[in-house]
């Protein structure tokens, strides 16, 4: 029998609304525990073995003058939740951190951070998805204009300088300002969320922009991408072979352009559990799309890259 391929699993995400209030998640799933995201990756194809995970924040962003969240609450809620499974399964952390605040306040986060994970914070992600027309590109809690700001940069020196990936959300006619900023940080470790959200419904010149974006990106060396969320880019496509064949594309594209040891598939659940998409059926499709690949290559795509964007996990 083969030796399964090592997986970890980039971006999941874990809640509970009753101990935790969350308005920018509603009401669709009160919960989503350590537990349940076990079971459910329980349903794996016996080809991977899920050896570790990085949780990304939930946080979202903060609307202003909405319901304050406590961003450090929730890595310490979270490593609660993962640490009495860490000798088997190592994780790492990314955080929510308002980076174009104050610096000195942006700091103080991020230490804060650090000591609630026990040392598992292994990046920041703060989104950035905004659209002046299209509210399904918009994520309310941010400002159009964040890329250009001086701050920003400020909290991205902040992040390289504590050795901490930053995982970008942003669409693609946002990208050409971040190659900009991102230009300027060689040494900082981009992960680019959830295939560069192309997404599904829009025009040509979307795609156009998406594509011209995504080549842009992965020409810097220190840019990764997460082969995730498949469904925005075609919605429903696990119940219609057009639009699973156009994210195959989608995603070999992805791989041509920033290589295997750049790329990685991750499972974002359980939001695409929420959108009818089973582990089983994701991840056969992840091990259907890389069958070509060379045994190194899989474990780039299903593994290395991602220890390689957040560095070791902790036990």
């Amino acid at each position: 029998m083969q030796t399964p391929i090592p997986l970890c699993d980039p971006h999941f995400h874990l809640w509970d609304l009753a101990e935790r209030p969350n308005p920018n998640l509603g009401d669709v799933m009160p919960a989503y525990r350590a537990a349940d995201y076990a079971q459910d990756m329980s349903e794996l194809p016996p080809e991977l073995q899920r050896v570790s995970g990085v949780h990304v924040e939930t946080v979202v962003g903060q609307v202003p003058g909405g319901i304050p969240i406590d961003t450090v609450e929730e890595t310490r809620w979270v490593r609660g939740q993962l640490e009495p499974t860490s000798v088997e399964q190592p994780f790492g952390i990314v955080a929510y951190v308002h980076l174009e605040r104050d610096i000195a306040a942006a700091e103080h986060t991020i230490e804060q951070h650090l000591a609630a994970s026990g040392g598992r914070l292994c990046g920041v992600r703060m989104i950035l998805n905004h659209h002046p027309d299209n509210p399904d590109l918009t994520w309310p809690q941010i400002e159009d204009g964040v890329l250009q700001s001086s701050r920003f940069r400020a909290g991205l020196a902040l992040l390289e300088r504590y050795n901490l990936a930053f995982d970008l959300s942003c669409n693609p006619h946002q990208v050409a300002d971040a190659v900009a900023v991102f230009r300027d940080f060689p040494n900082l470790r981009v992960v680019s969320n959830h295939l560069g959200f192309l997404h599904d419904g829009e025009d040509q010149a979307h795609e156009d922009l998406w594509r011209e974006g995504m080549a842009a990106l992965a020409a810097l060396p220190n840019v990764y991408m997460k082969l995730s969320m498949a469904w925005f880019a075609r919605d429903a496509f696990h119940e219609d072979a057009a639009k699973e064949a156009k994210i195959a594309a989608v995603v070999q594209e992805l791989i041509e352009r920033f290589g295997c040891n750049r790329c990685m598939f991750a499972s974002n659940y359980p939001v695409d559990k929420l959108r009818g998409i089973s582990i089983g059926y994701l991840y056969a499709k992840f091990l259907e799309w890389s069958a070509d690949f060379s045994d190194d290559e899989r474990r780039a795509l299903f593994h290395d890259s991602a220890i390689s964007a957040y560095g070791p996990l902790s036990q």
